[in-house]
């Protein structure tokens, strides 16, 4: 089982408390029920209860209170301990695995995962640790039946296994159903996410605004469909339970009378102990929905972490922290390398390549040629973010191994064209005040933007307003090689020419390396070199514009 696969990850210390506190305290419940018989048969003889009956009562009593609450304290400590090394454990994954297996999985199966799956799971854990508590007392009252009458014993666990393995033969039908649910949630969170980050769209567009909403509608019209019927067939599963509680009481008290001599004597005290024993069943049968959702949860936690695996790159520890020895290169080299996009049964639906390329240090290159035609990939595959199907990279003649392809990206600062602006500078928090207002004043952004507290004031502003705070970041990374995926699409005709006639020279100037998509045909004699990509293929027209 999933469940104790998450347990069984934690300090088998904490584990051993926890079972033996947990049995403690369904060992004391089963004392309290003793305790009551022996005082209800002393009041059915006419005798005096007495002290010391009552002293030991009040005992247990605590003694289960405190037992009971230590054990839900330090459940609840240890499985929350758990879910945050999952979390840490699938963000740490996410961090290092293939830019191409992230892009499969979807942000909607992500968040869900991430986030929903493991808080309902951080809700709902802790509360398997008082069912835990009753399946103890079970045992301890079945225990305490077998003192009073064998057969009886022998009777009713034969009877109570019979019925427990019903219903968990017919819970375990609804597993992938609650695989539906999931899928269906994730498919909610990408259709809503369209809503916020295509408003401006929808906004202007009625027909398409319709659309969505229908669509919208239809996504979780699906999913209240499952869910409904999910729980249809929970409350199938929950009135079964219920008629078996009663046919339990009903073979206790009707029908073992019957057929064994001498049963009449004991027959108040089984009672008395079953009918106690209702209580843990019915808490151990309520608590089956939610180890069947968290079985689930954390069967799709662990599905995507088996499919960030299987993108995971070797890094090793520590290697980022030291200078990169790919800092002082002179050329890098892709050759005969090709790179597909792949289809969800494997089909190449578009390859880019075989490219050949030789990138020069200090030289400014621009990548030119039609939407579609590879640039963007291109620049993801030079700077180590894709890596080739086929041929290799190569920086002073040495080959870029999956070793060393981590030490390789450090040379590399980029703003592609679906860039991810960060309010604090992650990384560089050495950096000073007085650089930072001195560039933003450079991208004349000041008024607009202010540094405080290490971070920006807002990063609400218009995209190329945005991609000028996502050229100071990248200014000061100072990294070797920069990559600019379109960068001054978003830019007025005044800041237009300020970064082709003066932010590139001056990066050149510093020795620093530059490679640029662009369409900006005038500008075209800003570059040393200008390649250009054809249904990825590269062409070098260096002074054809």
């Amino acid at each position: 089982m999933n469940i104790l696969r998450l347990l069984r990850s934690g300090p088998p210390v904490n584990r051993r408390s926890i079972l033996l506190i947990t049995s403690l305290a369904g060992l004391g419940n089963a004392g309290l029920v003793g305790l009551i018989n022996e005082a209800a048969e002393k009041a059915v003889l006419a005798e005096p209860v007495g002290t010391q009956l009552l002293l030991v009562y009040v005992t247990m009593l605590a003694f289960v209170l405190l037992s009971s609450r230590a054990s839900l304290h330090e459940a609840n400590r240890f499985v929350q301990s758990r879910l945050e090394a999952t979390r840490r454990r699938i963000v740490s994954k996410i961090r290092r695995v293939d830019l191409r297996t992230l892009e499969r999985l979807g942000h909607g199966d992500v968040f869900v995962t991430v986030s929903q799956e493991t808080d309902h799971l951080s809700q709902t854990l802790p509360l398997l640790i008082g069912a835990a508590q009753n399946a103890f007392l079970l045992v301890f009252l079945l225990l305490y039946v077998a003192t009073l009458s064998p057969i009886s014993f022998l009777v009713v666990t034969v009877f109570l296994a019979g019925g427990l393995y019903l219903f968990w033969r017919r819970q375990s039908a609804l597993t992938g159903s609650l695989a539906d649910v999931h899928h269906r949630e994730a498919d909610m969170l990408d259709s809503l996410s369209h809503f916020t980050l295509g408003f401006q769209e929808i906004r202007l567009n009625a027909d398409k605004n319709d659309a969505l909403q229908a669509h919208f509608a239809d996504v979780t019209s699906r999913l209240r469909q499952v869910v409904v019927g999910l729980g249809d067939r929970w409350v199938s599963l929950l009135q079964f339970a219920n008629a078996f509680i009663f046919l339990l009481i009903g073979v206790v008290v009707l029908v073992l009378p019957v057929f064994f001599q001498g049963y009449t004597d004991t027959i108040y005290k089984i009672t008395a102990a079953t009918v106690f024993a209702l209580g843990p069943i019915a808490a151990i049968t309520s608590v089956v929905r939610l180890i069947a959702r968290a079985e689930a949860g954390l069967a799709h936690v662990y599905a995507l972490e088996r499919r960030l695996d299987a993108g995971l790159t070797p890094e090793p520890k520590g290697a980022a922290r030291a200078p990169s020895r790919y800092r002082s290169f002179r050329t890098i080299e892709m050759r005969a390398v090709t790179f597909s996009y792949l289809d969800a049964e494997g089909t190449a639906l578009f390859t880019s390549g075989p490219w050949d390329l030789t990138l020069k240090r200090g030289e400014i290159l621009f990548l030119t040629g039609g939407n579609g035609s590879g640039k963007s990939t291109a620049l993801k595959l030079l700077c180590g973010l894709y890596t080739p199907d086929g041929g290799e990279i190569a920086c002073d003649g040495a080959l870029v191994s999956a070793e060393t392809r981590r030490d390789y990206r450090e040379i590399f600062s980029s703003i592609f064209t679906d860039f991810h602006l960060f309010d604090r500078l992650y990384g560089l928090e050495h950096v000073t005040q007085r650089e930072v207002e001195r560039l933003i004043a450079r991208m004349e952004l000041d008024g607009k933007v202010r540094f405080e507290d290490g971070r920006f004031s807002t990063t609400n502003l218009s995209t190329g307003q945005r991609k000028r705070l996502a050229m100071i970041v990248a200014l000061l990374e100072d990294r070797e090689v920069y990559l600019f995926d379109e960068w001054a699409a978003d830019q007025d005709a005044h800041f237009r020419e300020v970064f082709y006639t003066e932010l590139l020279p001056d990066l050149k100037a510093r020795g620093k390396t530059v490679v640029a998509v662009t369409h900006d045909d005038r500008f075209w004699s800003c570059c040393d070199r200008r390649l250009e990509l054809d249904l990825g293929r590269l062409s070098d027209v260096t002074g054809e514009a």
